[in-house]
């Protein structure tokens, strides 16, 4: 089991090496700092409360997002859907070549379990998310991801794998108030962080972690976020953190500083240099997303399912 996990884990960071740096040390981070250790868990079935529901799909699919940097096309996401359930995500980089992608299975309807294959069609179910629900809400996740010793970047091997969960806390509104990440290394010393969510409507304007501010005044448009996706599928990067990663693969990559819970498109970054704009189709969903740091601009076009 874990030299199996470990060589997916290589798999897939030896194929971030072709896309960014930023991204390659932002999913190093995050394997390093968000897991709990205990031991694997079934799947358990979705409640049978039909009030209350985390599922929660936009009206206008996806079926292409594009990730250009500067004029240059470098990946390609596509979509597949199953009537109105997200089955794949597959990237593509600029010479053709398959970067794999992300499975997505159903148990009632609602997510049951995520999982990556590499570019040679090959799936790695051994460390997959697996999604447990009470009375219609997503409780917890439980998934298996690799452990480094240290935060060598140039380190090539991992050396273990611990079992990981993240816990979720609701608000009586309903809306996600806490969201609970832990790991327990060898040496059994339990270490947890807390995110805690402030809300403005329908859209996160605040995230804490053990009480330091993460991002706040979170601003956003007034039109339909196509990548509200139920929850668990959302990533959100923030400088060299990845914050409460649902999808372990390169489809992690096509969020660009997205927030799937919120009804609207984010337009704040977190560095105070950058610039984030939209440009929308008739019916207000986004036809493209431009976010400049640094000086270098990257656009993400989305390509709806007609």
């Amino acid at each position: 089991m874990k030299r199996n996990i470990i060589s997916v884990a290589l798999l897939i960071l030896l194929n971030m090496e072709k896309i960014s740096t930023f991204c390659y040390m932002a999913l190093l981070v995050f394997i390093l700092n968000s897991c709990q250790k205990e031991e694997p868990i079934s799947v358990s079935p979705p409640g049978n409360n039909s009030d209350v529901s985390t599922e929660l799909w936009p009206s206008k699919k996806i079926s292409r997002i594009t990730h250009s940097v500067g004029t240059f096309e470098y990946l390609t996401y596509d979509f597949t859907w199953d009537d109105s359930l997200l089955r794949d995500i597959r990237c593509t980089l600029y010479d053709g070549s398959s970067l794999g992608g992300t499975t997505f299975e159903y148990n009632g309807g609602r997510i049951s379990r995520v999982y990556p294959y590499d570019g040679s069609g090959t799936a790695y179910t051994d460390g997959a998310m697996n999604y447990h629900y009470e009375n219609g809400q997503l409780k917890r996740q439980s998934f298996l991801l690799p452990l480094r010793s240290t935060q060598n970047l140039c380190q090539q091997l991992y050396d273990d794998v611990v079992p990981c969960e993240l816990t979720y806390s609701y608000s009586n509104d309903g809306r996600v108030s806490t969201v609970t990440m832990s790991k327990t290394p060898d040496d059994g010393v339990v270490e947890t962080s807390t995110y805690e969510f402030g809300w403005d409507g329908n859209n996160v304007t605040s995230i804490t972690c053990d009480g330091r501010t993460i991002m706040s005044n979170m601003q956003y448009d007034n039109y339909p976020n196509p990548m509200r996706f139920p929850l668990g599928i959302e990533t959100m990067g923030i400088a060299s953190t990845m914050i409460l990663e649902g999808v372990f693969g390169n489809s992690v990559q096509f969020f660009g500083y997205a927030f799937c819970w919120s009804k609207n498109n984010m337009t704040t970054l977190p560095s105070s240099t950058g610039h984030c704009s939209y440009s929308y189709s008739e019916d207000g969903f986004p036809t493209s997303k431009t976010i400049v740091i640094g000086g270098e601009s990257n656009t993400y076009t989305f390509e709806y399912v007609e």
